[in-house]
């Protein structure tokens, strides 16, 4: 506010303490076009606050703050109407709109959200609720009709007969205006789909498709011409006005647009600003003392005004006020004065460096204003914080000195922790580490050993009482002014309430795990059958592969020492080729990531059916791209192992190495560093896994990384494939292995017991020089499946606790 804190007008305010506070109010109290609320219905925020810690650069050293995203907001959102939330860039909006769909980690929230006066959990809002992301993350190769019927499946519950899911689908795209898209493909940037508006619709159809009561919307206009943005905004109010509770971000909205809404909320770093019908806003903007020019719009006037005021040396608590109470802003504070370019901060002389108002509410408990400084301590303290990310530290709307009472009592932390309203969903879960908020008691009538504060606020909710104040708190409306104070009971109020949560009996999911993975393989079936180069690539390039080699190694039937050192380099290719071929799968999946957590943020399907039905989908594929380069190599190079155990080790890499890609691609937060995790450690695995080292040759302290090595047991495993039991003698000069991996030539136990003349080495003597212990194809096999489904675990934890659709 206003600078309240100089010397020159302290003998005149504490005289002014003295009046009579009504004249006061009366001075500084405006009357505004009354909203009304009814408690008890629709959706109830109150005092909602998010904050996080971040660090900052002051005087030369980092130090961690608490900045403040939301700061206590209040207000409700009606049935049947659309609610826009709206503000600059920074303001808070999706922040918001994340702390009402639950999307912010228990915790870190305060404040309560009550769905028809009743506090709810946060499986409770998945439960009735649907949020549709700013962006359009759609399977590109299903059609509009497809992905409606999809998200029919796996949203509505098996009693529903097919025909009636099918039904609500083409009622749906009725209802959105898809009739003329209904078999077109969704489309990408390199295929050729429906319109952007189009697709911001179908966005929209499928997660209302089970029809939620309560549908969240972040930015639906994003990216859309004026006319595709009105299409969307009146499909969302068709949407309202069937019954549901309709809350969305919006930047910029037309005229058009404007008046499609029914509520508008205004915020400004986290504060709020306006809250009522955009028809309301000419009236508040005059009683605040700017009316918006003749022929300017209303809502980019205001926005304009929050900038004026944000870059001033009043900062946002005129504004704030006056949502609040209606406090009128003094001459001053209508015409706000731009802040001074920044400078260096020097000390005031003597005096010790500048502690923060939050240090001052706990230790001092009064406020000292500074004698040689034209502002007040929050004024000076929000420079140091105006760069902060677009929050800020959280600091209370002063109220001018005029307007409190004659004495002013710091309230206690104490009282503060045990009015504060229920943590959001779930209750405290511990004690918050914030300051008391300056708002007094809400509930003074309730809360035992609380005192009402006198002055402006007390007079002015007498004006207004609370709900608790009147005898029907739920049935009778209550008109509200501008201000918070709304239907907020205290903590004693709500232990004694009920608190909605998902019925303890009732399935947290619509459908059985089996349906869910026959729908999902089903869909996932469908994508790779559309989409070729997912898979047509790599039996592409295995095929070539295999010809390639199969010309670069020729003769491998021959029974000489050249032979063996050409044998073990071709089957170490072999299997890095398998190895890397996978690595297409990287960016697959972090594409389709957005989808699963959009999906599954709501409950439409468990983690554990995405991970099994995707495998199952791969499985024929995985066999069919092993067997084309076993039989291509087997067949030209006359190699002597089995074509089918050949056939069984490289579809088990297949399925072990495509496990580990989805894992990191599960990790990692874009396809670049997924790339290069893969090929880092698939270089390792080659290094460690016995061709270029032995593992008696590998340092101890490293020979851990022999055993975890997927490239190993399927290169011993084709080793002892070819080289076990052939009855082959290999015979020609000690140089011919010098140049290769075998190094010092070591007889086998069943060579030395079977000496023949003329045989110089057989193939058990090649496994034992290359130090493998257990020459069974099975075993490495099985070894080799193991780490696969030891990936596979680690991806479904990844998928079912990590990849979760919320703010920390």
């Amino acid at each position: 506010m206003a600078r309240y804190g100089r010397k020159g007008t302290n003998r005149s305010l504490e005289s002014l303490l003295d009046m009579d506070k009504s004249v006061q109010v009366a001075k500084n109290v405006v009357s505004q076009p009354t909203r009304k609320m009814i408690p008890g219905q629709g959706l109830e925020f109150n005092n909602l606050s998010y904050s996080v810690m971040k660090k900052q650069k002051k005087d030369g050293v980092w130090i961690t703050k608490e900045a403040y995203l939301l700061n206590d907001i209040s207000g409700q959102a009606m049935r049947g109407e659309v609610m826009a939330i709206m503000g600059p860039s920074g303001a808070g909006k999706s922040t918001f709109l994340d702390a009402l769909a639950g999307r912010i980690a228990q915790g870190s929230l305060e404040g309560s959200v009550r769905i028809d006066g009743k506090p709810v959990t946060t499986s409770y809002m998945k439960m009735i609720s649907s949020y549709v992301m700013q962006d359009d993350q759609l399977f590109p190769m299903l059609t509009v009709f497809e992905t409606f019927m999809f998200a029919a499946e796996v949203r509505l519950p098996p009693s529903i007969s097919s025909p009636e899911k099918k039904q609500r689908v083409i009622e749906l795209l009725d209802q959105l205006g898809l009739q003329s898209a209904t078999h077109t493909y969704i489309g990408d940037e390199g295929r050729r789909g429906v319109s952007g508006g189009e697709r911001r619709r179908v966005s929209i159809g499928i997660d209302i498709i089970h029809k939620p009561s309560l549908l969240f919307l972040d930015e639906p206009t994003s990216g859309l011409d004026s006319t595709s943005a009105y299409s969307v905004v009146e499909k969302v109010k068709d949407i309202a006005r069937s019954g549901s509770i309709v809350l969305m971000t919006i930047h910029q909205p037309s005229y058009r647009i404007q008046m499609l809404l029914d509520r508008i909320t205004v915020l400004a770093r986290g504060r709020l600003i306006y809250l009522g019908s955009p028809t309301a806003l000419p009236a508040h903007l005059s009683g605040f003392g700017r009316p918006a020019p003749e022929g300017e719009n209303n809502l980019e006037y205001l926005l304009d005004v929050i900038k004026e005021y944000d870059e001033s040396t009043v900062g946002l608590d005129p504004l704030v006020l006056y949502q609040r109470d209606g406090i009128k802003p003094d001459q001053v504070a209508r015409t706000p004065v731009p802040k001074p370019p920044k400078t260096p901060r020097t000390p005031y002389g003597k005096t010790p460096k500048h502690i923060s108002l939050r240090s001052h509410q706990f230790s001092t408990g009064t406020r000292t204003p500074r004698g040689d400084s034209g502002q007040s301590d929050y004024n000076d303290d929000d420079d140091d914080d105006y760069d902060f990310d677009n929050s800020l530290e959280r600091k209370p709307a002063q109220t001018p000195m005029h307007m409190q009472s004659a004495v002013y009592n710091p309230r206690l932390a104490s009282h503060f922790y045990k009015d504060f309203s229920v943590w959001l969903y779930h209750g405290v879960r511990g004690t918050p580490r914030r300051p008391p908020s300056w708002t007094p008691a809400r509930t003074p009538g309730r809360t035992p050993g609380k005192t009402p504060i006198a002055g402006a606020r007390s007079h002015f909710s007498s004006r207004y009482p609370t709900p608790q104040q009147t005898t029907s708190r739920t049935k009778t409306p209550v008109v509200f002014s501008p201000s918070s104070e709304s239907y907020a009971p205290s903590y004693e109020d709500l232990d004694m309430e009920d608190v909605l949560d998902e019925p303890e009996h009732r399935h947290k999911f619509a459908n059985p795990w089996l349906r869910e993975v026959a729908v999902l393989s089903w869909r996932t079936a469908l994508n790779v059958v559309r989409t070729p180069e997912l898979f047509l690539s790599r039996e592409i390039v295995l095929a070539v592969m295999a010809l390639i080699l199969s010309s670069l190694f020729k003769n491998l039937h021959e029974a000489d020492f050249k032979t063996i050192n050409r044998l073990l380099n071709f089957y170490i290719f072999a299997v890095c080729l398998v190895f890397f071929s996978s690595n297409d799968a990287v960016p697959t999946f972090i594409q389709e990531r957005f989808i699963f957590i959009r999906e599954t943020s709501h409950n439409a399907y468990r983690a554990s059916s995405y991970v099994i039905s995707s495998l199952i989908v791969y499985l024929p594929f995985f066999a069919v791209q092993g067997f084309t380069f076993a039989a291509i190599t087997k067949y030209i190079l006359h190699l002597r192992g089995s074509i089918i155990y050949f056939w069984l080790i490289l579809y088990a890499s297949l399925i072990t190495t495509n496990a580990y890609v989805m894992l990191v691609s599960a990790l990692v937060p874009s396809y670049i560093t997924g790339y290069a995790i893969v090929i880092a450690t698939t270089a390792l695995f080659f290094l460690t896994c016995g061709f270029f080292l032995k593992r008696t040759q590998i340092p101890i302290y490293w020979r851990w990384l022999h055993y975890i090595s997927a490239i190993k047991y399927p290169f011993e495993a084709l080793l002892t494939n070819e080289f076990k039991g052939n009855g082959t003698c290999y015979n020609g000069l000690a140089s011919d292995l010098a140049p290769g991996p075998l190094g010092k030539v070591e007889l086998s136990q069943l060579h030395k017991n079977n000496l023949k003349p003329n045989c110089t080495l057989i193939g058990e003597d090649i496994l034992t020089t290359m130090d493998i212990q257990i020459e069974n194809i099975w075993y490495d096999i099985a070894i080799l499946l193991a780490w696969g489904v030891l990936y596979r675990l680690f991806f479904y934890v990844v998928l079912r606790f990590y990849s979760k659709n919320e703010r920390k």
